[in-house]
């Protein structure tokens, strides 16, 4: 396999962060990582010089263990501990994450309690009325995830143009008046 970019990277990263602070562990550990990601995701040289020349923990919130977990990633496009954790938490859980005033451990609670785990399962058992009669979530809870569900789907049917029409536009206004 190729070494992957420091984009690439920090996206798996942020990943790791995520399945991290959905695992219920040490919240700062994830959050250090989701930190490393935004280093990596704002990196201008490219990755493979950085760790050619030994100077990975120079990025901000790069350490040595963070350092050892993004060689890995950059040159295998993937790391034994990322792949522990997406065999103990779905990709649809992650999903639910993006709800917001979803927390990580909110998200835990839905899926480990109430076996929710995906967007179309949280939606169902919200209407259902099962989150708020799960003890520690609550109606309050529910309503917020409805409301926010609905926003997000209102969101999504709204499309602006295309960024394909748009380019198409600016390519059209760039060029030359023909005389």
């Amino acid at each position: 396999m190729t070494s992957l970019d420091a984009r690439t990277v920090g996206g798996l990263l942020r990943e790791y962060a995520q399945r991290t602070a959905l695992r219920g562990g040490n919240p700062y550990r994830a959050k250090a990582y989701s930190r490393a990601a935004d280093s990596l995701g704002a990196l201008v040289v490219p990755l493979d010089a950085v760790i050619a020349e030994g100077r990975l923990t120079e990025i901000p919130g790069v350490g040595d263990a963070i350092a050892d977990i993004v060689t890995k990633l950059h040159q295998t496009g993937t790391h034994p501990s990322l792949e522990k954790l997406r065999k103990e938490i779905p990709e649809g859980v992650l999903e639910m994450l993006a709800v917001p005033g979803l927390r990580p451990e909110k998200v835990l609670r839905l899926y480990k309690d109430l076996g929710i785990g995906s967007l179309a399962e949280l939606e169902a058992a919200a209407k259902e009325d099962r989150i708020k009669k799960a003890k520690g979530l609550g109606a309050a809870l529910q309503t917020k995830i409805l409301q926010n569900l609905a926003i997000a789907a209102k969101k999504a049917s709204t499309c602006t143009l295309p960024p394909l029409c748009l380019r198409r536009r600016r390519i059209r206004s760039e060029r030359p008046i023909p005389s």
